[in-house]
């Protein structure tokens, strides 16, 4: 079985049982808690002037059960086949979105409007990171941060935040408050030989070192809050029915260019002036553009569009994935 799988699965345990494994240095020896939480919203531009013109498995699951098929899932499009085929599976819907900003788009499972499993990529393959039991509801904030919060009454107020590494293609659980106490996880501000240790070990076994779960330290109130995001939750755009292929988009089908009154044109991480911004794109930009199109609150159109450009990295360039108002395009 995927290994990336039990991991998903050790988190889900490490949430529902409150299991420590073993820690890094400095780690507090006390037990693992379950929680998450929500994201902000960046100001409309005046580039974009609207117009009117738009993790839960169950308990009991198996490995093989929580995820389908996995041995042969390499595509986003193979992951959304091994849903539609599993009849435990018919009450999500799925949506994607990028949830770094980065131009490459995380899939999220939905199921009543909640986030249910969210899939990363790591190596170009989709990585199974969250899977939230219905005690959780996870509320998605800007750059990467999720928050998982116990929707049942229970004695004290918990909270576990995760950060997503893309990188890895994976949330990790960064803080938490748990009954009055503040805690930091080991994946908290990770330094040089931390991050050597956790690709190596990836490398090696196609997994994480252990420590990594653990928390690293007691912090006080003052810093946690610190800590804590202040802006507001990021609204996901609109799910689709795993029946409805067309939604997932998998190629573009012809190409529009950037003819925006700035001189450029905002490429965002959703169909809205509320989502991040991913890059500006020139006017004369070429852009491929997907079949389905979006409308924000107020009206606007917005297309799925996906964008060439050169990059400092060392593949020299990137395709970005995102959402430009139909207004600038020609």
């Amino acid at each position: 079985m995927k290994k990336q799988i039990r991991t998903a699965l050790m988190f889900f345990m490490l949430l529902v049982t409150g299991i420590t494994i073993c820690g890094c240095s400095g780690k507090v020896d006390s037990p693992v808690k379950k929680e998450a939480a929500a994201v902000n919203a960046p100001e409309a531009e005046d580039s974009e002037t609207e117009k009117p013109a738009t993790e839960e498995i169950e308990p009991e699951a198996s490995e093989t059960e929580a995820s389908g098929s996995q041995d042969n899932l390499t595509t986003i499009s193979d992951v959304l086949d091994s849903y539609m085929k599993d009849p435990e599976k018919k009450d999500l819907e799925y949506v994607m979105f990028d949830v770094n900003a980065d131009g490459i788009e995380e899939l999220f499972f939905m199921r009543q409007g909640q986030i249910a499993e969210i899939y990363g990529t790591r190596n170009d393959k989709p990585i199974f990171s969250v899977i939230c039991p219905e005690t959780l509801d996870l509320t998605l904030y800007p750059k990467g941060m999720l928050r998982a919060k116990s929707n049942e009454k229970a004695e004290g107020d918990k909270d576990l935040w995760l950060q997503y590494f893309p990188e890895w293609g994976d949330f990790l659980s960064v803080f938490e408050e748990t009954e009055g106490e503040y805690y930091t996880f080991c994946a908290y501000d990770l330094d040089d030989e931390s991050l050597r240790q956790v690709n190596a070990s990836l490398a090696d076994i196609d997994d994480y070192p252990v420590w990594i779960y653990e928390w690293f330290e007691m912090i006080s109130k003052e810093d946690y809050e610190l800590l804590v995001p202040k802006d507001a939750p990021v609204k996901l755009p609109e799910s689709y029915s795993l029946s409805d292929r067309d939604a997932l988009d998998v190629l573009p089908e012809y190409l529009l260019y950037v003819n925006a009154s700035d001189g450029y044109a905002n490429l965002r991480t959703g169909p809205g002036t509320e989502y991040d911004v991913i890059c500006k794109v020139p006017n004369g930009g070429e852009l491929e553009v997907y079949k389905k199109s979006a409308t924000s609150k107020s009206g606007t159109t917005w297309r799925k569009v996906i964008y060439f450009t050169e990059t400092d990295d060392e593949d020299g360039y990137a395709w970005l994935t995102g959402w430009m108002a139909d207004s600038q395009l020609e």
